[in-house]
């Protein structure tokens, strides 16, 4: 902390959330190493030691980010198999089977619901704290100054801007550092470039990210730097050098890996 590298504490005396500077890039690095590395031992090791540094940065967003994305990959590759596509063909078809499939389902939902409850319930209430209405803070105030007048709010308030007010939450005087801070280059830049922006993005998304493997870890990125300082800064460089890399050189050259982890 005296160096200025991150932060390191405790709510409970037994689990140190440790989130320092880089901290990140390992959600996406620890998804990246399962498909870049060939080497099946070399990735066990990595990937574990990725992932046990992804638990300890101590950030929710990160883990829900890697479940999003398991969760959608195990969901592409289980109905994209031909033999479940009958399955479900034949099951859909019986009325006294999708109930069936419908109940257990929901057994299961509500099994994981009971067990997490506990663990959700304590993290919201901390949140809800300090953390999520700080964000909520942030948009009130930051779209308020950006619809100052039509002009400001196509526009923007200019680069660099400040919002000179002091809130319950914090004192945003002289401050350019926002956890939403997509909402804070919105601020800046207006709706009219923003969009620009978004559109121009999603196209060459599209044109030069044909595999669907790359677009879903990108997604997985943005699940969890949207709601933290992560989306502008050089993490996001980082990452489309890295998933272009993959997708280029890796995913393109006749590899099978997309397919299995």
């Amino acid at each position: 902390m005296n160096l200025g590298m991150g932060d390191i504490y405790t709510y409970n005396q037994y689990f140190f959330r440790i989130q320092i500077k880089g901290n990140p890039i390992l959600p996406i690095a620890f998804i990246v190493s399962l498909f870049a590395i060939q080497s099946k031992q070399l990735k066990i090791s990595v990937a574990s030691l990725l992932f046990v540094g992804t638990i300890i940065a101590g950030n929710l967003a990160f883990i829900l980010s890697i479940v999003f994305f398991f969760g959608m990959y195990g969901a592409i590759l289980f109905f994209s198999n031909e033999k479940v596509k009958t399955f479900l063909k034949n099951l859909f078809g019986n009325r006294k089977r999708v109930i069936i499939l419908v109940s257990l389902f929901s057994v299961f939902i509500i099994a994981v619901a009971i067990v997490l409850f506990p663990y959700i319930k304590e993290v919201f209430i901390r949140k809800m704290e300090y953390s999520i209405p700080t964000r909520f803070d942030q948009v009130s105030h930051l779209i308020k100054d950006l619809a100052e007048s039509p002009i400001t709010l196509l526009f923007g308030q200019g680069f660099g801007n400040i919002i000179y007010v002091i809130s319950d939450y914090r004192d945003y005087r002289n401050a350019y550092y926002f956890e939403l801070q997509t909402i804070y280059v919105l601020n800046q830049v207006g709706i009219l470039y923003f969009a620009v922006f978004l559109i121009t993005k999603i196209i060459f998304v599209i044109k030069f990210w044909r595999n669907k493997l790359i677009i879903l870890i990108y997604l997985s990125y943005i699940l969890y730097a949207f709601t933290n300082p992560y989306l502008f800064d050089t993490t996001n460089i980082l990452v489309l050098i890295v998933l272009s890399s993959l997708g280029k050189l890796y995913l393109e050259e006749g590899n099978t890996s997309e397919s299995k982890i």
